[in-house]
């Protein structure tokens, strides 16, 4: 039975490796074909829909939307990057907060608000993207491994100790990871600006959108100029003027609460724009609409039923004077979608962007995540159980509405997850995880130090080629066993496992963050290897010297 889930074990890695089918696909008919074989009970191979990790990081997911949704990520990135100058300023001024808040939760939506931020730092300062975006993906991807809940594998590997009775708690990874993330971001400001020169050329869409903004009670652009705030001119936008009590004023004017700003834009800027939390806008989501075949009058006809309201279109006057012309596109905000598709004007739509963020919720979202990650840290109660309160408090306190809330749920990396815990199990109960830690203990000839280097190596090869989610289901069990005969304590290895499965600097597939910047910057392959190299083997070294000195 051992060659057996030895086969079908690795056969799973391969088909990951090289992308013939989707992961989720792979693990899953693994599960299967494992229960089918009677390699493992039902009850273990399915055991990672109840895995304590799993939930935790559907849980997570949600209050990182809750966190997004109020902007104040947007908001800290502007302000910390409204003054700088070079790649290096910019990287040394988000460091400590992109730090601290990818400890504290998902990575993926600190990521997707970095982007636009660093192409527009591009766009008004020449400050090339590339040389900062990457080495911010992988800053997250390090810093994330400090505690239990900043990455999905710290918690993987938390849910599977469990079973052992090893407990992981919201600061067990952080005394090996903390000193290897300090290093690898040295690295990567030394190294970044040079590897990394040069900008990525793109074509820039002409400006032929006109979109019409509000400022709102709200609004933090309240008595301050759009230089200022950086909305003046951008690649994908431009302020024309700024409409007040029906005059069109200078675009340098400060702002006030009723203000129309009136944006020349691309479609990527109108999307942009609405993204922003400076203006203040009503919790609406925006669509592109297309005016339905025969109708006649202007776009004001629209807004009858008072739930819509047009905010931009292909026009070179007010919006309120654009006339209908049927199948032409342009883009409203309504509080849902049977809105847009009961109004006899539009004939298709679609969604363009969620809900427009709220800073007014600000305080209650960082108050619960504040509420989750103390209770946690603290030992008052289970992650799984602050974790899923916070997410429902998400919800009964305003900041996501319920169907926000379950559009934050990843259901492919929770299956991915669930499937992998699956893999874990084959390995365990097939009698595989033993056979792997003999050839470990075979391979360091008795020596303790020897097993720190040995599983550094072996996880950073294994993240490298499948998915870290597979590295630790797999390595997590083998660990535990060779740690209790090697004398070590089970957590500084299980915490040597996080912090190595976060080297995932040498193949831009091993994790979502990189792919999110490979394509929007413009990175090669050759280059995001090239650039990872210094990377990983800083990080092996301290993670190897951090162990051996706890060991």
């Amino acid at each position: 039975m051992i060659v057996v889930a030895a086969i079908l074990v690795v056969a799973t890695l391969v088909v990951m490796t090289v992308g013939w089918v989707r992961p989720v696909v792979a693990l899953g008919s693994a599960v299967v074909i494992a229960g089918l074989l009677g390699i493992a009970p039902a009850r273990d191979l399915f055991s990672g829909l109840s895995n304590g990790g799993v939930i935790t990081v559907g849980a997570m997911l949600v209050i990182a939307k809750g966190i997004v949704q109020t902007g104040v990520v947007a908001r800290v990135t502007r302000k910390l990057l409204l003054t700088v100058t070079t790649a290096r300023q910019a990287i040394r001024r988000l460091a400590l907060p992109v730090g601290v808040a990818s400890g504290l939760m998902n990575t993926t939506p600190i990521v997707a608000m970095l982007i636009p931020a660093s192409k527009q730092l591009e766009q008004t300062r020449s400050i090339p993207a590339r040389e900062v975006m990457l080495p911010i993906a992988h800053l997250t991807t390090l810093t994330g491994s400090i505690t239990l809940i900043g990455t999905s594998s710290n918690l993987l590997i938390a849910g599977i100790a469990s079973r052992s009775d090893v407990d992981m708690g919201m600061l067990s990874f952080a005394p090996v990871a903390l000193p290897v993330a300090l290093v690898g971001i040295v690295v990567i400001y030394l190294v970044a600006p040079r590897m990394l020169r040069g900008t990525q050329q793109i074509e820039a869409d002409p400006l032929d959108w006109r979109m019409e903004i509000p400022i709102g009670e709200r609004a933090v652009a309240r008595g301050r100029t759009a230089d200022r705030l950086g909305l003046a001119l951008a690649r994908d936008y431009r302020l024309a003027a700024v409409k007040r009590d029906g005059e069109y004023l200078a675009p340098d004017v400060p702002m006030e609460v009723d203000d129309i700003l009136v944006f020349q834009a691309t479609e990527t800027g109108i999307k942009g724009l609405w993204a922003s939390p400076l203006f203040g806008l009503s919790p609406q989501r925006l669509f592109a609409v297309s005016v339905n075949t025969g109708e006649t009058g202007s776009l004001n006809d629209l807004e009858e039923d008072g739930e819509i309201t047009v905010i931009a279109a292909k026009t070179k006057v007010s919006l309120r004077r654009t006339e209908l012309v049927p199948g032409a596109t342009c883009y409203v905000t309504a509080p849902d979608a049977e809105t847009v598709e009961h109004n006899e004007f539009v004939a298709l739509w679609q969604d363009a962007a969620s809900r427009a963020p709220q800073p007014k919720n600000t305080w209650k979202a960082v108050a619960i995540l504040a509420a989750v990650v103390l209770t946690a840290s603290f030992g008052i109660a289970p992650i799984e159980f602050t974790s899923v309160a916070g997410a429902l408090l998400m919800v009964l306190t305003g900041v996501l509405t319920p169907r926000s809330a379950g559009r934050a749920l990843d259901w492919n990396v929770l299956f991915i997850l669930a499937g992998s815990v699956g893999l874990g199990a084959i390995v365990l109960s097939s009698g595989l995880a033993d056979v792997l830690a003999n050839a470990i203990r075979f391979m360091a000839g008795g020596n303790s130090l020897l097993v720190i280097v040995v599983f550094a190596v072996m996880t950073t090869l294994l993240t490298n080629v499948v998915s870290n989610a597979a590295a630790a289901s797999i390595l997590t069990p083998v660990a535990i066993a060779v740690a209790t005969e090697a004398a070590l304590n089970p957590v500084t290895l299980l915490a040597l496992i996080g912090t190595c499965i976060s080297f995932t600097f040498l193949n831009p597939f091993s994790h979502q963050t990189n792919l999110m910047v490979m394509g929007p910057i413009g990175y090669s392959t050759a280059e995001f290897a090239k650039f990872g190299v210094p990377v990983l083997v800083s990080g092996l070294i301290a993670a190897c010297g951090v162990g051996i000195l706890l060991a």
